[in-house]
């Protein structure tokens, strides 16, 4: 990927992760830790791929949109649940 910044997760995946899980929870999905992870993940490459940051509107939003887009049936499929 070109002029895509890179962040390091490791610094932020907690405080990203919480906004994931009380953004999915709120829509009752409720995923494992591991599947948290890779989801939250997922989000925050997404977000530095649009050009965004791992700030808490941004995750939030991306988060969001997901739910909207039923993401759970591609997420179980892609990650072989």
């Amino acid at each position: 990927m070109e002029h895509v910044t890179d962040i390091d997760k490791k610094a932020f995946i907690d405080d990203c992760k919480e906004i994931v899980k009380t953004t999915i929870a709120l829509e009752n999905i409720i995923l494992s830790e591991h599947e948290l992870t890779i989801l939250t993940e997922e989000i925050m490459d997404t977000s530095l791929m649009i050009g965004g940051d791992y700030s808490k509107d941004n995750i939030r939003a991306i988060a969001v949109q997901y739910v909207r887009s039923d993401f759970l049936p591609r997420f179980k499929k892609a990650h072989g649940q």
